[in-house]
Protein backbone atom coordinates (compact mmCIF):
# COMPACT_ATOMS: atom_id res chain seq x y z
CA UNK A 1 0.00 0.00 0.00
CA UNK A 2 2.83 2.03 0.97
CA UNK A 3 4.89 1.75 -2.27
CA UNK A 4 1.52 2.45 -4.48
CA UNK A 5 1.41 5.99 -2.97
CA UNK A 6 4.89 6.81 -3.70
CA UNK A 7 4.02 7.47 -7.55
CA UNK A 8 0.58 9.12 -6.46
CA UNK A 9 2.73 11.77 -4.22
CA UNK A 10 5.44 12.47 -6.95
CA UNK A 11 2.67 13.13 -9.49
CA UNK A 12 0.76 15.64 -7.23
CA UNK A 13 4.30 17.51 -6.35
CA UNK A 14 4.46 17.78 -9.69
CA UNK A 15 1.44 18.68 -10.99
CA UNK A 16 0.95 21.39 -8.06
CA UNK A 17 0.59 24.78 -9.60
CA UNK A 18 3.71 27.01 -8.80
CA UNK A 19 3.20 30.78 -7.63
CA UNK A 20 5.80 32.56 -10.06
CA UNK A 21 7.64 35.11 -7.59
CA UNK A 22 7.22 38.69 -8.39
CA UNK A 23 9.53 40.57 -10.63
CA UNK A 24 12.18 43.11 -9.37
CA UNK A 25 14.64 45.28 -10.36
CA UNK A 26 17.54 46.94 -8.90
CA UNK A 27 17.55 50.67 -8.52
CA UNK A 28 20.65 52.44 -7.56
CA UNK A 29 20.38 55.95 -6.46
CA UNK A 30 23.67 58.37 -6.12
CA UNK A 31 24.12 61.74 -4.88
CA UNK A 32 27.02 63.60 -5.17
CA UNK A 33 27.67 66.74 -3.24
CA UNK A 34 30.70 69.01 -3.11
CA UNK A 35 31.45 71.27 -0.20
CA UNK A 36 29.67 74.96 -0.83
CA UNK A 37 28.37 73.64 -4.28
CA UNK A 38 24.59 74.42 -4.12
CA UNK A 39 23.95 71.79 -7.04
CA UNK A 40 23.90 68.19 -6.22
CA UNK A 41 25.05 65.68 -8.95
CA UNK A 42 22.14 62.91 -8.93
CA UNK A 43 22.37 59.59 -11.03
CA UNK A 44 19.92 57.20 -11.02
CA UNK A 45 20.63 53.79 -12.63
CA UNK A 46 18.25 50.75 -13.22
CA UNK A 47 19.50 47.51 -14.05
CA UNK A 48 16.72 46.72 -16.19
CA UNK A 49 14.19 48.16 -18.75
CA UNK A 50 12.52 44.55 -19.01
CA UNK A 51 10.71 45.22 -15.43
CA UNK A 52 11.05 48.73 -15.22
CA UNK A 53 9.91 50.02 -18.42
CA UNK A 54 9.12 54.15 -17.80
CA UNK A 55 9.61 56.53 -14.79
CA UNK A 56 7.64 59.77 -15.42
CA UNK A 57 8.89 62.37 -12.93
CA UNK A 58 7.18 65.82 -11.53
CA UNK A 59 9.73 68.04 -11.16
CA UNK A 60 10.56 71.72 -10.29
CA UNK A 61 12.03 73.11 -13.44
CA UNK A 62 14.02 76.06 -10.58
CA UNK A 63 15.41 72.63 -8.52
CA UNK A 64 15.61 70.03 -10.97
CA UNK A 65 17.72 70.68 -14.56
CA UNK A 66 19.95 68.80 -17.13
CA UNK A 67 18.44 65.72 -17.45
CA UNK A 68 20.14 63.39 -19.56
CA UNK A 69 20.84 59.40 -19.95
CA UNK A 70 20.31 56.32 -21.54
CA UNK A 71 17.35 55.61 -23.83
CA UNK A 72 15.24 58.16 -24.46
CA UNK A 73 14.13 61.24 -21.76
CA UNK A 74 11.56 63.60 -22.46
CA UNK A 75 11.57 67.18 -20.93
CA UNK A 76 8.49 69.34 -20.46
CA UNK A 77 7.81 71.53 -18.47
CA UNK A 78 7.45 70.18 -14.65
CA UNK A 79 7.53 66.43 -16.03
CA UNK A 80 10.73 64.22 -17.46
CA UNK A 81 9.34 60.77 -18.61
CA UNK A 82 12.96 58.37 -19.17
CA UNK A 83 12.11 55.42 -21.05
CA UNK A 84 14.62 52.81 -20.16
CA UNK A 85 16.83 50.92 -22.25
CA UNK A 86 15.56 46.91 -22.39
CA UNK A 87 19.41 46.03 -20.72
CA UNK A 88 19.00 49.02 -18.64
CA UNK A 89 20.61 52.54 -18.01
CA UNK A 90 20.96 55.36 -15.34
CA UNK A 91 19.55 59.16 -15.73
CA UNK A 92 21.77 61.93 -14.67
CA UNK A 93 20.45 65.16 -13.79
CA UNK A 94 21.43 68.09 -11.06
CA UNK A 95 19.60 69.10 -8.35
CA UNK A 96 19.38 72.27 -6.08
CA UNK A 97 19.82 72.27 -2.23
CA UNK A 98 19.38 74.92 -0.37
CA UNK A 99 15.79 76.29 0.71
CA UNK A 100 14.15 79.04 2.40
CA UNK A 101 11.14 78.91 3.82
CA UNK A 102 8.84 81.50 3.94
CA UNK A 103 11.73 83.99 4.16
CA UNK A 104 12.61 82.87 7.62
CA UNK A 105 15.56 81.00 7.61
CA UNK A 106 16.29 77.69 5.62
CA UNK A 107 14.70 74.23 5.49
CA UNK A 108 17.60 72.92 3.44
CA UNK A 109 21.32 74.43 3.61
CA UNK A 110 24.65 73.39 2.03
CA UNK A 111 27.84 75.03 3.51
CA UNK A 112 31.35 74.67 3.29
CA UNK A 113 30.98 72.65 6.33
CA UNK A 114 28.06 70.66 6.00
CA UNK A 115 24.75 70.08 3.91
CA UNK A 116 21.17 69.07 4.75
CA UNK A 117 18.52 68.43 2.56
CA UNK A 118 15.12 65.97 1.99
CA UNK A 119 15.90 63.26 -0.34
CA UNK A 120 12.36 63.99 -1.57
CA UNK A 121 13.22 67.20 -2.99
CA UNK A 122 16.30 66.05 -4.65
CA UNK A 123 15.07 63.20 -6.10
CA UNK A 124 11.33 64.32 -7.53
CA UNK A 125 8.36 61.87 -6.97
CA UNK A 126 7.81 59.35 -10.02
CA UNK A 127 5.16 57.37 -11.38
CA UNK A 128 6.55 53.65 -12.25
CA UNK A 129 5.42 51.96 -15.77
CA UNK A 130 6.73 48.50 -14.58
CA UNK A 131 5.02 44.63 -15.36
CA UNK A 132 2.89 43.99 -13.61
CA UNK A 133 3.30 43.15 -9.36
CA UNK A 134 6.83 44.44 -10.38
CA UNK A 135 8.96 45.72 -7.23
CA UNK A 136 12.54 48.09 -6.35
CA UNK A 137 15.46 46.73 -4.94
CA UNK A 138 16.73 50.14 -4.46
CA UNK A 139 20.19 51.49 -2.71
CA UNK A 140 21.18 55.05 -2.23
CA UNK A 141 25.05 55.62 -1.80
CA UNK A 142 26.88 59.34 -1.77
CA UNK A 143 30.01 60.97 -3.19
CA UNK A 144 31.85 63.02 -0.46
CA UNK A 145 34.71 65.53 -0.09
CA UNK A 146 36.88 64.24 2.08
CA UNK A 147 36.39 63.95 5.89
CA UNK A 148 32.58 64.51 5.30
CA UNK A 149 29.77 61.76 6.35
CA UNK A 150 26.49 61.01 5.87
CA UNK A 151 23.29 60.20 7.72
CA UNK A 152 20.32 59.47 6.82
CA UNK A 153 16.58 57.49 7.92
CA UNK A 154 17.23 54.46 6.28
CA UNK A 155 19.15 51.64 7.54
CA UNK A 156 23.08 51.44 6.78
CA UNK A 157 23.70 48.42 4.43
CA UNK A 158 26.46 45.86 5.82
CA UNK A 159 29.30 47.53 3.48
CA UNK A 160 28.97 50.52 5.85
CA UNK A 161 28.98 52.92 2.62
CA UNK A 162 25.18 52.08 1.28
CA UNK A 163 21.29 52.66 2.59
CA UNK A 164 18.98 50.41 2.05
CA UNK A 165 15.68 52.21 0.29
CA UNK A 166 12.42 49.79 1.16
CA UNK A 167 9.32 51.45 1.37
CA UNK A 168 6.92 48.48 1.99
CA UNK A 169 3.68 50.93 1.07
CA UNK A 170 5.25 51.46 -2.52
CA UNK A 171 6.54 49.31 -5.53
CA UNK A 172 8.51 51.60 -6.37
CA UNK A 173 11.36 52.79 -3.78
CA UNK A 174 12.47 56.48 -3.56
CA UNK A 175 15.03 57.70 -0.33
CA UNK A 176 12.47 60.26 1.12
CA UNK A 177 13.49 62.02 4.54
CA UNK A 178 15.77 64.35 5.99
CA UNK A 179 19.91 63.60 5.12
CA UNK A 180 22.96 65.77 6.72
CA UNK A 181 26.16 65.11 5.52
CA UNK A 182 29.28 66.81 6.28
CA UNK A 183 31.70 67.15 9.22
CA UNK A 184 28.45 65.75 11.70
CA UNK A 185 28.42 64.65 14.95
CA UNK A 186 26.33 61.94 15.75
CA UNK A 187 25.17 59.79 18.71
CA UNK A 188 23.61 56.47 18.83
CA UNK A 189 20.89 54.30 20.84
CA UNK A 190 18.57 51.72 20.48
CA UNK A 191 15.60 51.60 23.06
CA UNK A 192 13.04 48.25 22.07
CA UNK A 193 13.51 47.67 18.27
CA UNK A 194 14.01 51.04 17.03
CA UNK A 195 17.54 52.84 16.23
CA UNK A 196 17.56 56.38 17.31
CA UNK A 197 19.91 58.56 16.20
CA UNK A 198 20.37 62.73 16.76
CA UNK A 199 23.22 63.80 14.08
CA UNK A 200 24.37 67.35 13.34
CA UNK A 201 26.96 69.79 11.87
CA UNK A 202 30.07 70.08 14.72
CA UNK A 203 30.00 73.14 16.64
CA UNK A 204 26.29 73.64 16.10
CA UNK A 205 25.24 73.90 19.25
CA UNK A 206 22.79 70.90 18.84
CA UNK A 207 22.55 69.25 22.41
CA UNK A 208 22.91 65.65 20.95
CA UNK A 209 22.97 63.69 24.09
CA UNK A 210 20.35 65.98 25.34
CA UNK A 211 17.87 64.99 22.67
CA UNK A 212 18.63 61.44 22.28
CA UNK A 213 18.03 61.28 26.19
CA UNK A 214 14.49 62.82 26.23
CA UNK A 215 13.53 60.25 23.24
CA UNK A 216 14.60 57.25 24.89
CA UNK A 217 12.74 58.96 27.97
CA UNK A 218 9.36 58.77 26.02
CA UNK A 219 9.88 56.77 23.15
CA UNK A 220 8.14 53.50 25.43
CA UNK A 221 5.27 55.38 25.61
CA UNK A 222 4.73 55.54 21.75
CA UNK A 223 5.51 51.84 21.18
CA UNK A 224 2.64 51.00 23.83
CA UNK A 225 0.26 53.69 22.51
CA UNK A 226 0.41 52.90 18.66
CA UNK A 227 2.05 49.43 19.00
CA UNK A 228 4.03 50.37 15.68
CA UNK A 229 7.55 52.30 15.58
CA UNK A 230 9.99 52.60 12.36
CA UNK A 231 13.25 50.57 12.93
CA UNK A 232 15.39 53.98 12.69
CA UNK A 233 14.60 57.38 13.37
CA UNK A 234 16.84 60.23 12.69
CA UNK A 235 16.63 63.47 14.31
CA UNK A 236 19.01 66.14 12.48
CA UNK A 237 19.32 69.63 13.58
CA UNK A 238 21.33 72.49 13.46
CA UNK A 239 21.03 76.44 14.20
CA UNK A 240 20.82 79.43 12.37
CA UNK A 241 20.37 80.47 9.25
CA UNK A 242 18.26 76.91 9.49
CA UNK A 243 14.43 77.32 10.01
CA UNK A 244 13.41 77.83 13.73
CA UNK A 245 11.25 75.20 14.21
CA UNK A 246 10.91 71.26 14.24
CA UNK A 247 9.63 69.60 10.74
CA UNK A 248 8.55 66.04 10.03
CA UNK A 249 9.41 63.07 7.22
CA UNK A 250 8.58 59.75 7.53
CA UNK A 251 11.70 58.10 8.98
CA UNK A 252 13.27 61.44 10.73
CA UNK A 253 12.76 65.07 11.93
CA UNK A 254 14.67 68.23 11.85
CA UNK A 255 14.44 70.32 14.64
CA UNK A 256 16.67 73.76 15.45
CA UNK A 257 19.14 73.43 17.74
CA UNK A 258 17.85 76.68 19.85
CA UNK A 259 14.63 75.17 19.75
CA UNK A 260 13.56 73.86 23.25
CA UNK A 261 12.81 69.91 24.04
CA UNK A 262 9.96 70.78 26.56
CA UNK A 263 8.76 74.64 25.63
CA UNK A 264 7.72 76.81 28.93
CA UNK A 265 3.82 76.28 28.40
CA UNK A 266 4.55 72.64 29.06
CA UNK A 267 4.32 71.63 25.06
CA UNK A 268 6.61 69.83 23.23
CA UNK A 269 7.83 70.67 19.52
CA UNK A 270 10.14 67.33 19.64
CA UNK A 271 7.25 64.95 20.81
CA UNK A 272 4.73 66.37 18.19
CA UNK A 273 6.89 65.67 15.25
CA UNK A 274 7.67 62.20 16.63
CA UNK A 275 3.71 61.61 16.57
CA UNK A 276 3.82 62.93 12.98
CA UNK A 277 6.23 60.41 12.62
CA UNK A 278 5.56 56.93 14.13
CA UNK A 279 1.58 57.64 13.00
CA UNK A 280 2.65 59.28 9.67
CA UNK A 281 -1.46 60.28 10.12
CA UNK A 282 -2.45 63.36 7.44
CA UNK A 283 -5.64 65.24 7.44
CA UNK A 284 -7.89 64.64 4.23
CA UNK A 285 -9.03 67.95 2.60
CA UNK A 286 -10.05 70.85 5.16
CA UNK A 287 -8.94 67.78 7.71
CA UNK A 288 -5.36 68.88 8.79
CA UNK A 289 -6.90 69.75 12.31
CA UNK A 290 -7.00 65.90 12.82
CA UNK A 291 -3.17 65.18 12.55
CA UNK A 292 -2.34 68.39 13.89
CA UNK A 293 -4.48 68.26 17.07
CA UNK A 294 -4.09 64.74 17.57
CA UNK A 295 -0.17 65.76 17.51
CA UNK A 296 -0.65 68.48 19.96
CA UNK A 297 -2.87 66.26 23.06
CA UNK A 298 -0.39 63.36 22.38
CA UNK A 299 2.80 65.90 22.50
CA UNK A 300 1.50 66.16 26.64
CA UNK A 301 -0.36 63.22 27.12
CA UNK A 302 2.80 61.03 26.21
CA UNK A 303 5.15 63.10 28.28
CA UNK A 304 2.73 62.69 31.18
CA UNK A 305 2.17 58.76 30.84
CA UNK A 306 5.90 58.67 30.62
CA UNK A 307 6.16 60.76 34.12
CA UNK A 308 7.39 64.18 32.40
CA UNK A 309 4.90 65.87 33.50
CA UNK A 310 2.97 65.62 37.24
CA UNK A 311 -0.86 65.68 37.63
CA UNK A 312 -0.78 69.08 38.37
CA UNK A 313 1.34 70.60 35.49
CA UNK A 314 -0.45 68.27 33.19
CA UNK A 315 -3.67 69.82 33.95
CA UNK A 316 -1.97 73.46 33.97
CA UNK A 317 -1.06 72.74 30.29
CA UNK A 318 -4.04 71.58 29.49
CA UNK A 319 -5.47 74.75 30.45
CA UNK A 320 -3.08 77.06 28.52
CA UNK A 321 -4.02 75.10 25.58
CA UNK A 322 -7.93 75.34 26.15
CA UNK A 323 -6.84 79.32 26.78
CA UNK A 324 -4.73 79.37 23.69
CA UNK A 325 -6.95 78.18 21.39
CA UNK A 326 -10.07 80.26 23.01
CA UNK A 327 -11.05 82.17 20.15
CA UNK A 328 -11.24 79.39 17.64
CA UNK A 329 -14.69 79.35 15.78
CA UNK A 330 -13.69 76.37 13.51
CA UNK A 331 -11.24 73.55 13.04
CA UNK A 332 -12.05 73.31 9.59
CA UNK A 333 -9.23 74.54 7.18
CA UNK A 334 -6.28 73.55 4.66
CA UNK A 335 -3.78 74.65 7.10
CA UNK A 336 -4.34 74.38 11.20
CA UNK A 337 -3.04 77.35 12.83
CA UNK A 338 -1.68 77.24 16.37
CA UNK A 339 -4.62 78.46 18.27
CA UNK A 340 -6.74 75.75 15.78
CA UNK A 341 -3.74 73.14 16.76
CA UNK A 342 -4.52 73.97 20.63
CA UNK A 343 -8.01 73.88 20.32
CA UNK A 344 -8.26 70.43 18.32
CA UNK A 345 -6.20 68.87 21.21
CA UNK A 346 -8.66 70.14 23.98
CA UNK A 347 -11.37 68.77 21.60
CA UNK A 348 -9.63 65.01 21.47
CA UNK A 349 -9.24 64.95 25.34
CA UNK A 350 -13.22 65.33 25.56
CA UNK A 351 -13.28 62.63 22.90
CA UNK A 352 -11.15 60.52 25.15
CA UNK A 353 -13.07 60.97 27.99
CA UNK A 354 -16.14 59.98 26.01
CA UNK A 355 -14.89 57.02 24.63
CA UNK A 356 -13.69 55.95 28.40
CA UNK A 357 -17.16 56.56 29.63
CA UNK A 358 -18.78 54.91 26.86
CA UNK A 359 -16.64 51.95 27.20
CA UNK A 360 -16.46 51.72 31.26
CA UNK A 361 -12.74 52.48 30.38
CA UNK A 362 -11.95 49.72 28.34
CA UNK A 363 -11.50 51.80 25.36
CA UNK A 364 -8.73 55.01 24.94
CA UNK A 365 -8.33 57.24 22.03
CA UNK A 366 -5.21 55.03 21.63
CA UNK A 367 -7.37 52.49 20.06
CA UNK A 368 -9.43 55.07 17.88
CA UNK A 369 -5.37 55.91 16.45
CA UNK A 370 -4.57 52.72 15.92
CA UNK A 371 -7.27 52.19 13.49
CA UNK A 372 -6.33 55.84 11.78
CA UNK A 373 -2.98 54.96 11.25
CA UNK A 374 -3.23 52.19 8.13
CA UNK A 375 -5.66 55.06 6.48
CA UNK A 376 -3.02 57.81 6.36
CA UNK A 377 -5.17 60.34 4.95
CA UNK A 378 -7.39 60.67 7.21
CA UNK A 379 -10.83 62.57 7.21
CA UNK A 380 -13.86 63.69 9.80
CA UNK A 381 -16.09 61.01 8.34
CA UNK A 382 -12.97 58.40 9.32
CA UNK A 383 -12.58 60.07 12.57
CA UNK A 384 -16.51 59.25 13.63
CA UNK A 385 -16.59 55.89 11.72
CA UNK A 386 -13.95 54.28 13.82
CA UNK A 387 -14.73 55.82 17.09
CA UNK A 388 -18.46 54.57 16.90
CA UNK A 389 -17.19 51.04 15.76
CA UNK A 390 -15.30 51.01 19.05
CA UNK A 391 -17.94 52.75 21.18
CA UNK A 392 -20.73 51.18 20.03
CA UNK A 393 -22.27 54.76 19.26
CA UNK A 394 -21.78 58.38 17.24
CA UNK A 395 -19.52 60.18 19.60
CA UNK A 396 -21.46 63.30 20.78
CA UNK A 397 -17.85 65.25 21.26
CA UNK A 398 -17.71 65.21 17.37
CA UNK A 399 -21.01 67.25 17.27
CA UNK A 400 -19.56 70.94 17.40
CA UNK A 401 -20.16 74.63 15.79
CA UNK A 402 -16.52 73.94 15.70
CA UNK A 403 -16.93 71.05 12.74
CA UNK A 404 -19.20 72.85 10.96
Amino acid sequence: MRSSLVPLLLWLLCAAPTVAASPTYRVDYEIALEAGEPWAAVSIRVDSGAALKRLDFRIKPERHRDFRGDGEVQTEGSRVVWSIPRRGGTLRYRAKIPNSRRGDGYDAIMTDRFAIFRGDNLIPPATAHAEPGAESIAWLRFRLPPTWSVQTGWIRAKDGVSFRIDNPERRFDRPIGWMIAGRIGVRVDRPGSTELMVAGPEGSGLRRMDLLTFMNFVWPEFDAAFGVVPPKLLLVGAGDPMWRGGLSAPNSIFLHADRPIVSENGTSTLVHELFHVVTRIRGADRDDWIAEGLAEYYAVELMHRAGGLSDARYGQVRDWLENFGATVRTLKGDRASGPTMARAAILFWELDREIRATTGGQKTLDDVVRELIPIREVSEADLRRITTRITGRSPRTLDTPLLR
